[in-house]
């Protein structure tokens, strides 16, 4: 009996070290090249209206062979229920050179068919400057790396309701999470704005990471799972 309750104390610390593997990850590689993306992968146009649809694309991919189109009047949507702690975001992104006009990538703490709506991240790819720019990071701009993949990552702590935004591995802008501190992030946004496609591919949502402590028992209780294994041969 004593040596049941080690395993199920071992099982436990170590599922509390895997916390930090993503919750949401999306690489298009499931869906047909040209299919509509609403109503597949939990996507759906914006409030849920199929008007705003964008389509799988086979045109470019960070990964595999499909990534998704945003352009013209694509404004495509996937929720999330993510609440307090430090979580990342990130996608990779392709703008083809010679393209033109403003598309929005945005990530929303709070979404709604129908609303409500709040936006926390706002960057437009201003492709007419050649910047990408942050539009509530006082304006904060860095240079559009085109016709390659380029990461798009943000560092999201609810608890100190706070954002830091990189492109292509630099400091794009540190600002305020939510004005309201709702402490949530609800929604991507993908928006075409009537501009030239841009692409996104490699889409991944990583939780809180235990703290150190956590890590470290789990990797005790690896340790103590094979030496019951061992002890049970003997």
């Amino acid at each position: 009996m004593r040596s049941l309750r080690v395993v199920v104390v071992v099982l436990v610390i170590v599922g509390a070290s895997s916390v930090a593997s993503a919750v949401f990850t999306e690489d298009f590689e499931s869906y047909a090249a040209g299919s509509a993306m609403h109503g597949q992968g939990g996507w759906k146009g914006w409030d849920n209206d199929p008007t705003w649809d964008a389509p799988a694309s086979s045109a470019y991919a960070s990964s595999g062979s499909i990534s998704v189109e945003i352009g013209g009047n694509a404004d495509l949507v996937h929720e999330f229920n993510a609440a307090g702690g430090e979580w990342q975001f990130s996608t990779m992104q392709f703008i083809p050179d010679g393209c033109t006009g403003q598309n929005y990538f945005l990530l929303l703490n709070e979404y709604g068919d129908g609303g409500p709506y709040d936006w926390s991240v706002q960057l437009n790819c201003d492709m007419n400057a050649g910047q990408i720019v942050s539009d509530f990071g006082g304006g904060a701009s860095l240079p559009i790396k085109w016709d390659e993949w380029v990461q798009l990552r943000f560092v999201i702590d609810l608890d100190g309701n706070t954002v830091d935004e990189y492109y292509g591995g630099a400091l794009l802008s540190s600002h305020q999470w939510d004005d309201d501190a709702s402490n949530t992030i609800g929604a991507i946004d993908l928006f075409g704005n009537g501009a030239s496609p841009v692409y996104y591919d490699d889409l991944r949502l990583i939780p809180p990471i235990p703290a150190p402590g956590a890590m470290l028992l789990g990797s005790i209780g690896v340790s103590l799972v094979g030496w019951l294994r061992r002890r049970r041969t003997l």
